[in-house]
């Protein structure tokens, strides 16, 4: 049973925006260090070192959204990877408002893909007691296909009209906001169907890259309550 006087993750949101930086990431670890409140995002419209996992870089171009969200959660420090698929699918909610929600899969642990084409990705970073959620959406621009190792899509490919950036990134935050408190109160329980209904290669055999020279193989049988694969092998 839910208390009514927890305190939510994020009660208010704090957006910042810049013109250029290296990495909104970077801009996030300075305000944590400056006692930043759970809830402040920060933007940038061009990235000069973009991030993603395991140390790829995120082509970060004018015309796509990059943002990086502070939260001090309450929730177990081991459940805190979950976060990656409550934010993916806060971007799904809202592609889905755009496009045709069938397009639209999740790619274990931080992809979003729309045609099977990667149009979005999360990093998390634990800094300081804190999750810096790293987002980067394309929205207009797609990577070169040398600059990232799957195939990549923009929302604009999809679209008739022009995307509005702006209300995309504000409608985008207000999902992950709602969406952010519950995990904090309920952890991944709301989220683990949703996230599987739209799962990519669920119950189709996959190789899992563990490091840059270990991988495993076996079948995607969908995700535990942690937020943790399940792979038959």
């Amino acid at each position: 049973m839910l208390c009514l006087w927890q305190a939510n993750v994020i009660s208010k949101l704090a957006l910042s925006v810049v013109e250029k930086v290296s990495s909104t990431s970077d801009l996030a670890r300075l305000a944590i260090d400056d006692n930043a409140a759970s809830g402040t995002v920060i933007q940038a419209h061009v990235q000069t070192k973009g991030r993603g996992r395991n140390d790829r870089i995120w082509y970060s171009p004018k015309g796509n959204l990059y943002l990086s969200v502070i939260i001090t959660p309450s929730q177990p420090q081991q459940d805190w990877p979950g976060v990656s698929l409550v934010v993916s699918l806060a971007l799904a909610k809202t592609l889905g408002g755009c496009i045709e929600p069938s397009q639209i899969s999740l790619k274990w642990p931080n992809d979003v893909l729309v045609a099977d084409q990667k149009i979005a990705g999360i990093l998390l970073e634990v800094y300081n007691g804190a999750i810096i959620i790293g987002i980067g959406v394309n929205l207009t621009k797609t990577p070169k296909a040398e600059a990232q190792n799957w195939p990549a899509t923009a929302l604009s490919d999809h679209t008739l009209e022009p995307v509005d950036s702006d209300g995309f990134r504000d409608q985008f935050l207000s999902q992950l906001k709602d969406d952010l408190n519950l995990w904090d109160k309920e952890a991944l329980t709301p989220f683990i169907k949703p996230w599987t209904d739209m799962a990519a290669f669920l119950n189709e055999n996959i190789a899992l890259t563990l490091n840059q020279d270990q991988m495993i193989y076996g079948r995607f049988r969908g995700i535990h309550a942690n937020g943790t694969m399940q792979l038959e092998t």
